[in-house]
């Protein structure tokens, strides 16, 4: 396994085991910033994305219900 199955990550109440409410913005902070939001998870930071970039693939995930 690669990753996560994402097909229902937007119809999760949190993410991130429960530290965030699952939205948009948080989906956005968690793939830009996840270790300073939780230290030593096993997802590297993501900081590769333009601001329009990442708004639009956290709005996908988000949705993903």
């Amino acid at each position: 396994t690669i990753g996560p199955d994402l097909t229902h990550v937007g119809s999760r109440t949190t993410l991130a085991a429960g530290i965030l409410r699952n939205n948009a913005q948080s989906v956005a902070a968690w793939i830009e910033n996840n270790q300073h939001l939780k230290p030593e998870n096993r997802m590297p930071p993501f900081r590769i994305f333009s601001e329009g970039e990442l708004a639009a693939l956290s709005q996908y995930l988000a949705g993903l219900k």
